[in-house]
């Protein structure tokens, strides 16, 4: 079983960035790891206490992950948002092209620099996993994933990505629940790595394609099987 950090969970980060940023990270955080799962009401003055914010600091980051649909309207405020196998399938198969696209770019553009950062990220992935934490994955797949889009260098395709990477955040708890999927995603991901240090374009865009194409199946595996589709018969 992957574990969980309570008290980190309470706490929203030390980092040099406004509040507001902060309180946006950590619940985004909450939502991915399925600490705050779908369907889920949110209480402002709960929410207010736990973090230690005002209610205009909280209402503005709950705007931004509305916006993201990380969240929707609910009867009695907002609630984490829900989202179907179809949903799901057409937000994989458009996130699986636009990372192909940022491998390509990131292969065409990236500097030394660039590829050092992203060796780094996936150092720092690797220990993410080794130490079998949710919110460390988490937060270390989106460092990689940040080195790989600052050296592609097209802020259309960050930007698109980031909102696709938002939605299908509501799934990721399911495919990090299976170890085994675990296991494959990292070494997908450093198959990755090496093709794009050696700028091997081609590879890289598959790779991409091809571990996205995974995760899908692994999140998609959680719900109920699709309906069969039967063909009228005319007898």
């Amino acid at each position: 079983m992957m574990r969980n950090e309570p008290d980190l969970a309470d706490h929203i980060p030390r980092e040099h960035a406004p509040l507001r940023r902060r309180l946006v990270t950590t619940l985004r955080r909450l939502v991915e790891s399925g600490d705050l799962p779908a369907g889920r009401q949110l209480v402002e003055k709960d929410l207010c206490e736990r973090f230690g914010v005002s209610r205009t600091v909280l209402r503005e980051s709950l705007r931004e992950l509305e916006v993201d649909g990380l969240l929707t309207p609910g009867r009695r405020g907002l609630v984490v948002s829900t989202i179907d196998r179809t949903e799901a399938e057409n937000v994989y198969a458009v996130r699986g092209a636009l990372e192909a696209l940022a491998a390509r770019e990131f292969c065409a553009r990236a500097e030394a620099m660039d590829v050092q950062a992203l060796r780094t990220a996936l150092d720092r992935l690797k220990a993410a996993y080794a130490a079998d934490l949710v919110a460390d994955i988490l937060a270390a797949k989106q460092h990689f994933y940040a080195a790989l889009l600052a050296g592609a260098r097209n802020p259309v395709t960050t930007e698109l990505l980031g909102r696709l990477t938002a939605r299908t955040g509501l799934l990721r708890g399911r495919s990090l629940a299976d170890r085994n999927r675990r296991v494959a995603s990292l070494a997908e991901i450093e198959a990755l790595t090496e093709a794009l240090a050696a700028r091997d374009a081609a590879r890289a865009a598959e790779l991409a394609a091809r571990h996205v194409s995974a995760a899908a199946k692994a999140a998609l595996s959680t719900f109920d099987p699709a309906p069969k589709r039967h063909e009228e018969s005319f007898q």
